[in-house]
Order: structure tokens, then sequence, then C-alpha cells
């Protein structure tokens, strides 16, 4: 075979092996849209949960507990965090009435007592027992200082219910100069609330969720543990 023959030969074998690495690279993304493929490399974070366990000792109507809670619940969903409201019970009353309400409880679940009013004399809305996991509310305060910042009841209450229960999964010390957890909403945080609201930085979301992935790495432990004792 002449030098001329053998090239022509070797650049053959070369465009076929070509054409069969097309053929399969294109086969294996064969009925798949470039707009999944692009979806499916970056898939969303698994989101961490708490429950959130409601005491609405003022009273509330449903209508502002409900837009109260979906606005809390897009603060803190913007974090990284699913909140799962559970309707509680007062102390008068029947627990059977509350059946999503757990009767377990454990680390990653946090108490809301949203009260009628302040039992000491306070200008603050709320306060949060970190280590007992209560957030407290008082009504009263809430409408005063909405009705004085001309600011929805219900959208004042829900910054402030998440700024407590950040404080729950942050710490006593934990207020920032600017954003959800602030420690005192002037005239220009106010109208941030009326437009676009107030969130947690990106600092303090990690916080939360490691704090939530520690937490639940407690009630796994505990979990273990009982299955163990009653083997």
């Amino acid at each position: 075979m002449s030098r001329k023959n053998s090239f022509t030969c070797i650049l053959n074998l070369l465009f076929s092996l070509s054409l069969q690495s097309l053929v399969l690279a294109s086969g294996s993304n064969i009925g798949q849209d470039p707009q999944d493929q692009r979806e499916t490399s970056h898939l969303p974070e698994q989101r961490n949960r708490v429950t959130v366990l409601v005491h609405n000792y003022a009273h509330l109507p449903m209508q502002t507990l409900r837009e109260t809670e979906d606005r809390a619940s897009l603060i803190f969903r913007k974090a990284g965090v699913e909140i799962e409201w559970a309707e509680c019970p007062m102390s008068d009353e029947d627990p059977s009435l509350y059946p999503k309400c757990p009767a377990v409880l454990d680390a990653t679940q946090l108490f809301l007592r949203i009260l009628p009013r302040a039992a000491a004399k306070t200008e603050d809305s709320g306060q949060a027992f970190v280590a007992g996991r209560i957030a407290n509310i008082f009504w009263t305060r809430v409408e005063e200082q909405a009705q004085r910042l001309n600011v929805s009841a219900s959208r004042f209450l829900a910054h402030t219910v998440a700024h407590e229960l950040g404080h729950l999964l942050l710490g006593s010390n934990s207020h920032s100069p600017v954003g959800i957890m602030t420690a005192r909403w002037d005239a220009p945080t106010v109208t941030r609330i009326l437009q676009d609201g107030l969130y947690f930085n990106s600092q303090q979301s990690e916080l939360i969720r490691s704090e939530m992935r520690r937490r639940k790495g407690q009630r796994m432990a505990v979990e273990n543990a009982l299955l163990i004792s009653q083997r």
C-alpha cells in the first residue's frame, strides 16, 4: 500500500470515529429539552423545616392569623427554612380540638404565644425566651404601632413574629443594623416593610439553617436512643 493510501485510510478512520461520538452524544439527549438540562444541574437545596406551635390567646380573627403566617413564612422561606404552623389549644381548651398540635415536643419546635397585652409596661411588641423556645407577641402593642406608623396590622405582626422567632434561632444578642433583626424600626425600616418587606441577611440565613440542622441532629439522636432502649 502506498504512503498516500495509508494516509487516506487513517483520515477515513478518524472521521468515522468522530461521527460515532457525535451520534452517541446526541442520542443521550434525545427527548430532553435544553432548559431541563439547565434546571437539573441547579437543583434547589433541600430546605430545613421548623414547626411553630401557635397559641392565639388574643383570639385574633382567622384571616389576620393566616395573613400573618403567610408573610412570616415568606420571610423564612427566603432564608431557606420552611415553617409548618400548628394551631394549639389555650390552657382551658380541649387538646383534641387541635389535631395538628403535636403531643411530643422536641428542639425543632418553637412556641408562639400571641397575647392580648403586655404583662409589664413595655413599648416592645414582642419578646423572646431563647432557652424556653418561646416568642411572646403583644397584640395591643402591635396594633398601636401599626396605627401610628400607618401600616397594615397583619403585615406589621408578621414581621414582628419573624423577628422574635429569629431570636429563638439566632440567640438573644442577634440584633443587626438593618433588616428583619434590626432593634428599632424607624421610618426607613417601616417604608421597607410596606414595600418589599424585611428579610434575614445571608449570614443570618446560614446561621439559622445551621442551627436547624443541629437541632434536627439532636432529635434524631434522641429518637435512635429511644428505639434502642425499646428493643
